[in-house]
């Protein structure tokens, strides 16, 4: 193999649009920024930071918050007059909004007008110059049509689930995450090259597109950011407890998700109330924590507040949790639940594992890949596993040991830097790039 650098564009509009929403980040947002931070230590790869154009203004603060360490990339620029007169209407936009009330009507013209001018840009005059670059890679976004285009460009994209084909009858009518989906849907093609982070996602894409290869596919199973570790400092584990008014003399079992249907979150909960009332025990809790999303929180408030009396104080919903706060309740945690429908990987179970916090997830799509036989799976839809599966991991010390010892072995198989070595393998082969 030759000895050369392979330009790679690398799209980090996901990045800059959650970097941009009050620091409220999705799964995705993660897998994208440590993709980024393992390929910028390639040597054989020149990374450019790319973006759609709605988001480039954003660019240059992402970059001083997250790459000042580091100085082996590049920054797609856009520099024709008409992109830089548009850049400059988009800044002085985006300073109006911000000096104006959240429901401002005054803001809400303004954005529109915005919206409109990346429209009538977009469609009659972006051109994206890309002679220079060898490679193009997506970490979620659908490669756009302008870029699909260029033919010398060989087309990366990382593909994480497939919701909204899978339970389509389930929840998703009225979703606006399908109008993105569909937008992925238009982008798949047999030109490109596609990393999923299982084999469940990789069989699911197969199935419901048929006209994609599987040799275009190269499973990467994701990692878990170091900052999950396991916390022993009880003190600490007492302080954020009081933060998120968790009761220090309890127990708890620990949801953390975005919620929507497909996180099955009454299954779980309706369980943990059946196994306390049936085990007559008053020692735990179940601490939901975690971004709710608009289209489920009616749904969530009335659950909630039909709930009896005697037991609405077992349920505690403590919202949004900060990044560093995670691992710690994790830690303090009896035991984690993920009960969902359907993962494309389920994150979360191998966050709880390297924290040392035993595991109950579903035994359906890819948990089974991430957990293996270091927890307990249960089927979704049956409540007596549920209930048999709290009581286990409540009664039980010594299998919960178990689980702990061999959840912690298990996950240092996760790896950032084996997730991103597969991309980063894959492309230098296709270029005939040496990586030694």
């Amino acid at each position: 193999m030759k000895k050369r650098k392979v330009n790679l564009l690398f799209d980090v509009t996901l990045l800059l649009n959650e970097s941009s929403a009050n620091g409220r980040r999705a799964g995705q947002y993660f897998v994208a920024y440590n993709l980024l931070m393992q390929l910028l230590k390639c040597d054989n790869l020149h990374i450019t930071l790319f973006s759609e154009y709605r988001q480039y203004i954003f660019l240059s603060e992402f970059v001083r918050k997250h790459l000042k360490d580091y100085s082996k990339f590049s920054v797609y620029s856009y520099n024709t007059w008409i992109d830089r007169m548009t850049i400059s209407i988009s800044r002085m936009l985006l300073k109006c909004q911000k000096k104006l009330g959240r429901d401002n009507i005054l803001k809400k013209f303004i954005r529109f007008i915005g919206y409109r001018i990346f429209y009538v840009y977009e469609r009659f005059f972006s051109k994206p110059h890309m002679k220079d670059y060898d490679a193009f890679f997506t970490p979620s976004d659908p490669i756009s049509s302008d870029i699909m285009r260029i033919k010398h460009l060989k087309k990366y994209a990382f593909l994480h689930d497939t919701v909204p084909v899978s339970l389509k009858d389930f929840y998703l009518y009225n979703n606006p995450f399908m109008e993105w989906f569909n937008y992925l849907e238009n982008s798949l093609s047999t030109e490109c090259t596609y990393f999923t982070n299982s084999e469940t996602t990789k069989n699911d894409f197969l199935t419901y597109y048929p006209f994609l290869d599987d040799k275009q596919f190269h499973v990467a199973l994701l990692g878990a950011s170091e900052r999950f570790q396991p916390v022993k400092n009880q003190d600490l584990i007492k302080s954020v407890k009081l933060k998120y008014d968790i009761p220090t003399d309890k127990k708890y079992a620990f949801i953390l998700s975005s919620f929507d249907p497909r996180k099955n979150f009454f299954f779980a909960l309706d369980n943990f109330l059946e196994f306390i009332k049936s085990s007559e025990i008053d020692d735990i809790v179940l601490v939901i924590a975690g971004a709710i999303r608009e289209s489920f929180r009616d749904v969530m408030e009335r659950k909630l507040e039909s709930l009896p009396l005697d037991v609405k104080d077992k349920i505690l919903k403590i919202g949004y949790v900060d990044d560093e706060d995670v691992p710690v309740l994790l830690s303090g945690a009896l035991m984690f639940v993920m009960p969902s429908i359907y993962e494309g990987f389920g994150m979360p179970v191998l966050e709880a594992m390297k924290c040392e916090c035993p595991v109950i997830c579903s035994k359906t799509s890819a948990m089974p890949e991430v957990i293996g036989d270091c927890g307990i799976m249960v089927d979704p839809y049956e409540d007596a596993e549920m209930i048999s599966a709290y009581s286990k991991m409540y009664f039980n010390e010594t299998f919960r040991k178990k689980c702990i010892a061999k959840g912690v072995s298990r996950a240092k198989k996760f790896t950032w830097e084996r997730c991103a070595g597969v991309i980063i393998d894959t492309i230098l082969s296709d270029f005939g790039v040496s990586d030694k």
